[in-house]
């Protein structure tokens, strides 16, 4: 402001931190989250119970993506100890023999979207734990670092995936 007294202006008593690539790449996984959550969090115990995803019900659909997480959580602390974050002799390449056993294991109601809630609570606050050095891009070959992947694979892609298919879904119920 031209002829404004620099006295009357208000200081800034902190610096703005810079958002690193941790940062975004947290902000992105909890921004999916927060859009698949906000679809589902008001449906009554009755909706858990539909099915719409082939045979898969909500209550499947939340067991699938809170078994991901108790299988990569720990991939976390793997990592921050210079290990793999897959364990010893595991294999996920087979991905549906693993969401078929997850989806076998559902909670009904609206206690899945609590089985949910816990199971993504700890592989947020896994991924919060790991240092920034694990997040971003590989200055080398460009890849995303170890981080990164472990967001995407299990968390963004998941909700990439399953979002549009609960938001068809839900359409449809109110059709």
């Amino acid at each position: 402001m031209e002829g404004a007294d620099p006295a009357r202006q208000p200081r800034r008593t902190t610096q703005e931190a810079p958002v690193t690539e941790k940062d975004a790449a947290i902000a992105e996984l909890q921004q999916a989250h927060d859009r698949f959550r906000d679809q589902i969090a008001d449906l009554p115990d009755s909706a858990y119970s539909e099915s719409f995803l082939g045979t898969w019900n909500l209550s499947q659909v939340l067991a699938h993506l809170a078994g991901w997480y108790g299988e990569i959580t720990p991939g976390f602390s793997r990592v921050a100890r210079g290990e793999r974050p897959t364990p010893q002799g595991v294999d996920y390449s087979d991905a549906d023999a693993w969401n078929a056993r997850f989806s076998a294991q559902p909670v009904p109601g609206k206690g899945a979207l609590a089985s949910f809630d816990a199971a993504y609570a700890d592989y947020l606050a896994a991924a919060r734990a790991l240092d920034a050095s694990f997040y971003g891009s590989d200055a080398e070959s460009g890849r995303p670092r170890i981080g990164n992947r472990l967001l995407q694979g299990a968390g963004v892609h998941h909700f990439e995936e399953h979002g549009p298919e609960v938001e068809a879904w839900l359409r449809g119920r109110h059709a």
